[in-house]
């Protein structure tokens, strides 16, 4: 090969030589100070396309150990081919997702959602995974609901209320159609679904602290004044911005800045709520205000929540309720039956006065007299 010099080449035309025929670099280099040699660097290097290195018998054992990998995970993968049962046809494809909340996971898991004439699927292609399946048998009622999403845009999710107890979400371009879609394969196998179902409340932070057995029944965004260390080892009470709960067992209060229960109390503690009107400081004049009195073991206590007036009218009915149930339960544990003709009395009269309504007396009471 004779060295040649182009004065028109340019950089895609040196790129496309080195790719195509390639670069031997082989170069003695010595590093001298003051005339002494001190380093003596010895180069030889080949830079071209892989094309061109394989064609000369180099990094052969590079690329074959590399296929070997790419093809032992292709294997593994499987072919990426929706599973299919044999017979079974796809009646509506499209993308969607669903929210998956067991274990320590929570999140929503993207893929294509397949309405066949067996059952309902979605799966992702890569890695290849069925992320959600029910057979039509398996589903007792649906439901859509509107909400924003983490874009703070309103959008339309599906809820489907399994046999099982559970409630899968799912989230498509279009509910209404997936809906109607599974409605019409439904009615054509003479299954039924339940008309309107009161589906169990769901909410994707209420999976992270919710127990076994554990129920939303009302929950909502709500400000919280909260007692936080100021400079000076003082504290300060401000506002802040979360998500009350309350569960058939508790009422807590989710911070969302850092993402864990800020206030919790057992229902069966909170004695009070009422709802006041009072400034709470700048520029938040005459603001509902929900104050909940509650016992933690040690004294009472209130905590106090703000929010939007139909949202601070609805918490005061939910937790009077509560505190309703509470009390009637009391009441009940404090009574018994009369022996002689069965109607409930406080057990202290009982034992003390006897029944007032047939005279009954206990045989203490009548050694006593």
């Amino acid at each position: 090969m004779e060295p040649t010099r182009d004065t028109q080449a340019t950089l895609v035309d040196l790129l496309d030589r080195i790719l195509d025929k390639g670069l031997m670099l082989n170069a003695d280099l010595i590093i001298t100070v003051a005339g002494i040699p001190l380093l003596g660097v010895n180069l030889k290097a080949a830079l071209a396309g892989m094309d061109t290195m394989l064609k000369y018998g180099m990094m052969k054992d590079w690329d074959e150990s590399q296929r070997a990998i790419a093809t032992e995970e292709r294997r593994k993968r499987g072919d990426g081919r929706l599973p299919l049962l044999e017979g079974e046809q796809v009646i509506l494809k499209m993308f969607a997702s669903h929210y998956y909340s067991k274990g320590i996971y929570h999140n929503w898991r993207p893929g294509h959602l397949y309405i066949t004439d067996r059952r309902i699927l979605l799966f992702r292609k890569e890695p290849p995974e069925v992320l959600f399946e029910v057979p039509y048998e398996g589903i007792k009622g649906m439901a859509i609901e509107e909400k924003k999403n983490i874009a703070r845009k309103e959008t339309h999710y599906l809820y489907l209320l399994l046999n099982s107890g559970e409630v899968a979400q799912l989230h498509p371009p279009d509910a209404s159609v997936v809906k109607d879609a599974i409605e019409e394969r439904v009615k054509a196998m003479g299954l039924e679904l339940e008309e309107n179902p009161s589906l169990p409340l769901t909410d994707e932070r209420a999976v992270k602290f919710l127990s076994e057995g554990e129920e939303l029944t009302h929950s909502g965004k709500m400000w919280h004044l909260m007692t936080l260390p100021a400079p000076g080892g003082i504290t300060s009470d401000t506002w802040k911005l979360g998500h009350l709960y309350l569960t058939n067992r508790r009422l807590l209060w989710w911070y969302d800045f850092n993402e864990k229960i800020a206030f919790e109390t057992p229902s069966a503690k909170i004695i009070h709520a009422t709802v006041e009107v009072r400034d709470l400081g700048n520029m938040l004049k005459q603001q509902r205000v929900l104050d909940v009195l509650y016992n933690n073991g040690q004294g009472n206590k209130v905590a106090c929540f703000s929010g939007s007036e139909e949202e601070i009218t609805q918490w005061g009915q939910a937790l009077k309720e509560v505190i309703s149930q509470h009390n009637a339960t009391d009441i009940e544990d404090n009574t018994e039956e009369c022996p002689q003709c069965g109607r409930r009395a406080p057990v202290e009269t009982l034992l003390t006065q006897g029944c007032s309504h047939c005279g009954w007396v206990s045989q203490k009471l009548k050694a006593q007299n």
